[in-house]
């Protein structure tokens, strides 16, 4: 429907650079995003390290197993912790001892904070600082994404405007590419850089250009290529709502505000269908956490690209990554009573999406955000809640965080019992009394 849409506005020789360019990109993303595999001899993704020489390898397939032998990412080991197989050079090697650098300059979790956001490693980040994100609507920040990647290539791109570079986006977009590979080329990372430099040649070199195009043509190669997933979906979603936002009617404030609410409305129908809960302020969140980020993000890539030597550097990192965390604790704090469950049907987030999609093409591009704000209505109205009741949970699965950002929130004033209760999730589930039942038990015995 996007394509027929646009063949219809424009010229083919308008539409052409950007059909030819999937060509070269279907091939590259073949080559650097493998496959995961689920026999007995799979890749070491990660390694957790304990106390008393004690490691535990994250396989893919999201296998977790104790590690027998020294193995470490990229190296190929059985389902018993052996090692298999030692490449020569492995790139997810490579990055893991960069982690372990930057972990060794900056106190953690803010070094976690980093990996997450540079190398696309976020197996170090607490439970309880990953709650705190998703529940404050700012867990996107996490994940390397076209926010990321427009931040550093803005960076760099007013860098080189004030050295008076010609063409200064499509020079910073040039300069981060070799730099791409350290995230791991997850796939959000791939198709954010492929938007960004795509959107950067039509800027500087074409006299006409439409991004709602551009990022068609990066759907099209995320379809071909197989790797549409929940991630794509929501990217997708939250840029294609800036843009629609930015080309739509009213000035500049207008078009800010609705830019702002956009990746919320735009997103929300696969959130709750997936996930269930929101938080209907997290456009808020996201431009005062947004403050804190960009100068971190930014001072997180100067700390590997200065290898960690300068100390200065370091420094004003860890400072700004350790107030970005404390930001996500006042942001819930601020915002958790907002903090909505609705377990959205798939045929109602269906019709939603499908009906944007129509008014966008067929209407004006404004028209397009009734369909999610009356979903937004509905989810605030008629929220699905489980109150009054008592529920017996193991220890991992209340505190996981997937319970605690997801369907452990449509529990209210009810009393959730587990064998074990961390204090973070006491205040993340915040509507209901949580009992230990190991103090439970204590508290029984006859003095």
């Amino acid at each position: 429907m996007l394509f027929f849409n646009y063949a219809v506005r424009f010229r083919v020789r308008e539409l052409l650079p950007g059909v030819l360019v999937l060509i070269p990109v279907l091939f590259l993303s073949n080559l650097f995003v493998p496959e995961g595999k689920t026999g007995n001899v799979r890749k070491v993704l990660w390694v957790k390290e304990y106390r008393d020489s004690y490691r535990v390898a994250i396989l893919e397939g999201w296998k977790y197993v104790r590690l027998k032998e020294e193995a470490e990412p990229g190296d190929l080991v059985n389902l018993k912790g052996k090692l298999v197989k030692k490449p020569e050079f492995s790139l997810d090697r490579f990055r893991y001892h960069l982690y372990r650098r930057i972990e060794n300059s900056i106190d953690y979790p803010i070094s976690a904070l980093v990996g997450a956001t540079t190398l696309g490693f976020r197996y170090e980040l607490p439970a309880s600082v990953r709650g705190y994100f998703s529940l404050s609507g700012i867990y996107h920040f996490l994940a390397i994404s076209g926010l990321h990647v427009g931040i550093v290539v803005g960076a760099l791109s007013f860098l080189f405007k004030l050295l008076k570079f010609r063409k200064p986006l499509t020079a910073a977009s040039l300069v981060i590419l070799p730099l791409m590979p350290l995230t791991g080329l997850p796939p959000s990372a791939f198709r954010s850089y492929l938007f960004m430099f795509l959107l950067a040649l039509g800027l500087e070199t074409y006299r006409k250009i439409t991004p709602l195009y551009l990022l068609g043509v990066v759907m099209l190669f995320t379809v071909l290529t197989g790797k549409f997933n929940l991630s794509a979906a929501l990217s997708f979603g939250a840029v294609g709502g800036i843009l629609l936002a930015v080309e739509g009617e009213g000035g500049k404030l207008i078009k800010s505000i609705k830019a702002s609410f956009a990746p919320m409305f735009f997103t929300l129908p696969i959130v709750l269908n997936v996930f269930g809960t929101f938080n209907p302020l997290s456009w808020l969140t996201t431009l005062l956490a947004g403050f804190l980020f960009t100068p971190f993000l930014i001072g997180a890539f100067l700390m590997q690209v200065t290898l960690e030597k300068v100390t200065v550097i370091n420094g004003i990192t860890e400072f700004l990554g350790y107030q970005f965390i404390l930001s996500s604790h006042y942001l819930f704090k601020l915002t958790k009573w907002s903090i909505t469950h609705y377990e959205a049907p798939l045929w109602i987030a269906g019709a939603v999406m499908l009906s944007s999609l129509f008014l966008l093409l067929f209407t004006k591009p404004d028209y397009s955000f009734v369909p999610p704000i009356l979903l937004t209505v509905l989810a605030l109205v008629h929220p699905t809640v489980v109150s009054g009741v008592r529920v017996e949970l193991p220890g991992w699965k209340l505190n996981s965080f997937y319970f605690i950002s997801t369907e452990g929130q449509k529990y209210r004033n009810s009393v959730l019992e587990a064998s074990y209760v961390f204090p973070a999730t006491r205040k993340l589930l915040f509507r209901n009394r949580l009992v230990d039942t190991r103090l439970k038990r204590f508290m029984g015995k006859p003095k």
